[in-house]
């Protein structure tokens, strides 16, 4: 299917955008058609199980998946899959300086020819949405304590 993406520069240490990007419950705050997030195992760690409810672009799947890449303070990559839809997220955080990060977001979607309706709607919502996601994620690192 299709891969969309968008950046945007915010004046925060990515320590501190890292630190909101892998909160898993909060991915429905910011995150482009996630309507519901739950971490499964203890920790946040690379192989950690993750369950995202999709919205109404994305048929109300509930995407069961892992994480695939962590590594602080730069990447976090979270992939799953719900029947044959899948999904691959990935945020990637560029240091600009000890003030300055550039958030890269990157969604990938994969779905079967006999469901490529729903994959193909699923994302033109996402990347209709993706400059929006980003500005919430903006604010929620704006609230973030330092």
């Amino acid at each position: 299917m299709g891969k969309v993406g968008a950046s945007l520069q915010l004046p925060h240490p990515a320590e501190t955008v890292y630190r909101v990007a892998t909160r898993i419950e909060d991915l429905p705050r910011w995150l482009p058609e996630v309507v519901g997030a739950e971490l499964l195992d203890t920790a946040l760690t690379v192989g950690s199980r993750v369950r995202l409810q999709m919205g109404p672009a994305a048929g109300g799947a509930v995407i069961t998946g892992t994480v695939k890449q962590l590594r602080p303070p730069s990447i976090v990559a979270i992939g799953g899959s719900a029947g044959p839809l899948s999904i691959d997220v990935r945020t990637r955080l560029d240091s600009a300086g000890p003030t300055s990060t550039r958030v890269v977001l990157e969604i990938e979607i994969h779905a079967p020819p006999l469901m490529g309706f729903i994959g193909r709607e699923a994302e033109r919502r996402i990347n209709a949405e993706l400059f929006g996601a980003l500005e919430r994620f903006k604010a929620l690192v704006e609230a973030e304590p330092a």
